[in-house]
């Protein structure tokens, strides 16, 4: 599976957001994604850019939404996703 279907769940619970900003865990993500998250989600800030055009990456998943990361906590495990302006 690529990792661009992979998110592609992601992509689709934003979108029904409809621009209202979202605070999620990593475990609610791996509840959307119906799989866990890859250890760099924990380990490497890089994972949550909002500039990762690596082929695939999770961020394409956030900004085909129309969504941004806006606050991050690895250590608490929650990312707030808010609408690009």
């Amino acid at each position: 599976m690529t990792a661009l279907r992979k998110y592609k769940p992601l992509q689709a619970h934003l979108e029904r957001r409809r621009g209202r900003p979202e605070m999620l865990t990593f475990e609610d993500i791996e509840g959307i994604i119906g799989k866990g998250l890859p250890p760099s989600a924990t380990k490497h800030r890089s994972f949550w850019s909002n500039d990762n055009r690596e082929e695939g990456s999770a961020c394409h998943a956030w900004s085909r939404a129309g969504y941004r990361v806006a606050y991050l906590d690895r250590e608490q495990k929650v990312v707030r996703f808010e609408r690009i302006r």
